[in-house]
């Protein structure tokens, strides 16, 4: 059924509010293209992945699941990027979650693709969303349902890459609804890697190898409990908590040769590593809302305490050629952040035609991260501290904002949304270990401008323009000074002075929807400055020195496709995207002094589902992610394909399902090719991608169940620059 909405008073007619966990609701809409019973869908600001629709997800990660998603690319670390850039801030329920301030990558993995409802991706937030996110924003909505009378649901799966279980009970008593969901999900991943690094030293071309082996599973419970209360039709409130773990095995085993290029290298030594990390986060969010006599007003107040804390054991036993351990180490990281928020937001309608939205808010950061590390004596068979590793890093951020935006439908056809946000930002911490320094960074304030203009062509037609500008706070992965020293041939160190990069982005879209398919094109460009590059060097001792700075200029531009078909029994959806980017050195001088990288960036996607028989469905999906750039390289795209078959029973109450993720590509190589000043770095990693999963899943109880609209925006703080660790832990 095709739905067209001219404005979103016209979409408030049928008396369901929009929550902001199905979308964010705007008063006075752009034109809104929604195809109902599409696994993909365009709405007006973002592109919808229905992710509850994907039956080749059953018993999959939430990872595994964003690499299907249009514009998405997730890699085989599960580092999730949009259009070839990582500058991505992902969000649950609209919100940061303790889940996601650690290990953004293993957070995914742990978390159930069952629980997913949605995945909604908007490259150009308007003004009420912070100004973070340069590369965009990710908002995974979860399932939440609300169930008259006493309900609920089990599920379960296991497979030979993961396994879950959970369950969800839901009951109404009066104008309350409560709802508790517990559940886990495993994951395991295995695989072998080679890495060639070649550098000048004294003019003369050295050469090292590195073969090695790594196996990694995770993953741990999460429980999340709600209440739900109307006081009256103009008064609710929602109050939610969450409470999640993380667990992560990394073992990793590898040897190292050395020598000039182009001769016989010799054994350097042999290395096995031992790293288990366990991660203890929560989440409380309230939220009120007001409603008024006056149609359309509304004023909401929401507010969000999320603290994650990590602990992180690592151990290292270093060989020589006879296998003989001579070097053995251990360190234990705490890290520990925490972030405060409240918001406040007013809905004004000024006109039929015309209406304003405005709202202040605040956002406090604090995070401590404290490493300790101890190396054996083989003589005394003890332990003893290492004080030059030692880390202690306390950082704090405090964002102000305020945003102002306007909303006027001109007529039938034409829409116009105009608007700015203001942000002001102060930081600063200091380090205690393994000196006694602080620092405070100059405060800054954002200026952010937004304007979308809209038209509606013909009956499911549309047109629209979009200019943004958008900022990336780095966040503690990249500030962090201190040092790596896990492999002492490659270390990573962070920079806490890196400033904000500020992006420009301009982009025009267009598309048609009939009740048997459509598509949608979206036209972009984007430049960045002041962008947080990785950087890499060889130092004289051949160590090979990560690190990162405000050093490039990134231009971007391409566009993405999305098309879609269907009949009676049958479905069939592609989507792709090309573009072109150029990073270049924006410093004159030394290592870095005109580097530039520069490349097409590309993936595609499609997909197809066929209903047999009375309960049966089978569906097919297969895509190839897009290369990424950096300043010094690239990291080559991959592919993958899955199947899955469903067989549903009892009135559509349980279900049986059987997925095969690369049944004809077991194993993919992941190629990274980095080059900078006097040297080389090509590595390529065989991860084992074959898996087969079996699922079930059974509801009880009432199945009478409406969505749950108690508020229409909730809090969101998308603002941080993510890395591989966005938490105390790297």
């Amino acid at each position: 059924m095709l739905l067209v909405f001219a404005s979103s008073v016209f979409a408030q007619k049928d008396g369901v509010k929009r929550t902001a966990k199905d979308s964010v609701p705007e008063k006075v809409e752009a034109v809104e293209i929604k195809v109902q019973g599409n696994v993909i869908e365009n709405q007006g600001d973002k592109l919808v992945y229905n992710a509850a629709m994907d039956v080749t997800s059953r018993g999959m990660s939430a990872s595994d699941m964003m690499a299907k998603v249009p514009m998405v690319e997730v890699d085989m670390d599960g580092n999730v990027s949009m259009r070839g850039n990582r500058n991505v801030k992902v969000l649950i329920n609209g919100r940061p979650s303790g889940l996601l301030s650690g290990n953004l990558a293993d957070a995914l993995k742990s978390l159930s693709a069952d629980d997913i409802e949605k995945i909604e991706v908007m490259t150009n937030p308007s003004a009420k969303y912070d100004a973070e996110g340069s590369g965009g924003v990710i908002n995974i909505v979860m399932k939440n349902v609300k169930l008259k009378g006493n309900t609920g649901n089990i599920r379960a799966g296991l497979g030979t890459r993961s396994a879950n279980l959970g369950g969800t009970l839901s009951f109404q008593r009066g104008k309350t609804n409560y709802t508790v969901m517990l559940g886990g999900h495993m994951w395991r991943t295995w695989g072998e890697s080679v890495a060639d690094r070649e550098n000048l030293s004294a003019g003369i071309w050295n050469q090292m190898i590195q073969n090695s082996d790594f196996n990694n599973w995770g993953g741990g419970p999460k429980l999340t409990f709600s209440v739900d209360h109307v006081f009256n039709p103009k008064n609710a409130l929602s109050v939610s908590t969450s409470i999640n773990t993380n667990w992560r095995s990394t073992l990793t085993d590898w040897d190292t040769k050395i020598g000039k290029k182009d001769s016989t290298l010799s054994f350097l030594w042999a290395q096995n590593a031992d790293r288990f990390s366990t991660t203890l986060g929560y989440d409380f969010n309230i939220d009120y809302r007001r409603k008024f006599d006056k149609k359309d007003r509304e004023f909401g107040w929401s507010a969000q305490v999320s603290k994650n804390v990590d602990n992180s054991d690592y151990t290292s036993i270093r060989k020589n050629q006879n296998l003989y351990a001579y070097r053995t180490e251990k360190s234990l990281n705490v890290g520990e952040n925490l972030e405060i928020s409240t918001q406040l937001d007013l809905t004004e309608p000024l006109t039929k035609k015309l209406s304003l939205e405005t709202g202040l808010k605040g956002i406090m950061r604090f995070v401590v991260s404290d490493y300790h590390f101890d190396t054996l004596n083989y003589v005394s068979q003890e332990y003893f501290t290492l004080n030059n590793r030692n880390n202690t890093f306390n950082y704090y951020q405090n964002v102000g904002a305020g945003y102002l935006q306007f909303n006027y439908v001109i007529n039938e056809n034409y829409s116009l949304k105009i608007g700015s946000r203001l942000e002001f930002t102060s930081f600063g911490g200091n380090i205690k270990k393994p000196s006694d320094t602080s620092f405070s960074g100059n405060p800054y304030s954002n200026f952010i401008p937004f304007f979308n203009l809209s038209r509606k062509m013909g009956k499911a037609g549309f047109v629209k323009f979009n200019f943004t500008q958008r900022i990336q706070r780095p966040s503690l992965f990249f500030l962090n000074p201190y040092t790596n020293f896990s492999d002492p041939l490659n270390i990573t160190t962070g920079n806490p002075y890196l400033a904000p990069e500020i992006s420009t982005n301009y982009e025009l879209s267009f598309g048609n929807y009939t009740s048997i398919g459509g598509f949608g094109v979206n036209l972009y460009h984007k430049r960045l400055n002041d962008a947080i590059e990785t950087y890499r060097v060889v130092d004289e001792n051949k160590v090979y020195k990560t690190t990162y700075g405000n050093i490039g200029q990134n231009i971007t531009s391409g566009f993405d496709l999305n098309v879609n078909l269907k009949g009676k029994n049958w479905m069939l959806s592609g989507n792709g995207g090309l573009g072109y980017v150029n990073i270049r050195s924006i410093i004159d001088t030394g290592s870095v002094a005109g580097l530039s990288s520069q490349g097409f960036i590309y993936s595609g996607g499609i997909r197809g589902s066929l209903n047999f028989g009375k309960s049966w469905m089978i569906e097919l999906f297969s895509r190839f992610n897009a290369p990424s750039f950096s300043l010094q390289g690239y990291t080559a795209n991959w592919f993958f394909h899955m199947i899955g078959i469903k067989k549903r029973f009892n009135k559509d109450k349980g279900g049986i399902g059987f997925g095969f993720d690369n049944p004809l590509a077991w194993q993919i190589d992941y190629k990274t090719e980095n080059k900078g000043k006097d040297f080389t770095f090509n590595e390529v990693r065989r991860t084992n991608m074959w898996g087969f999963r079996v699922n079930f899943d059974y509801s009880f109880g009432s199945i009478e169940s409406e969505k749950i609209k108690p508020v229409e925006r909730k809090l969101k703080n998308d603002d941080l620059k993510d890395g591989e660790n966005q938490g105390g832990a790297q």
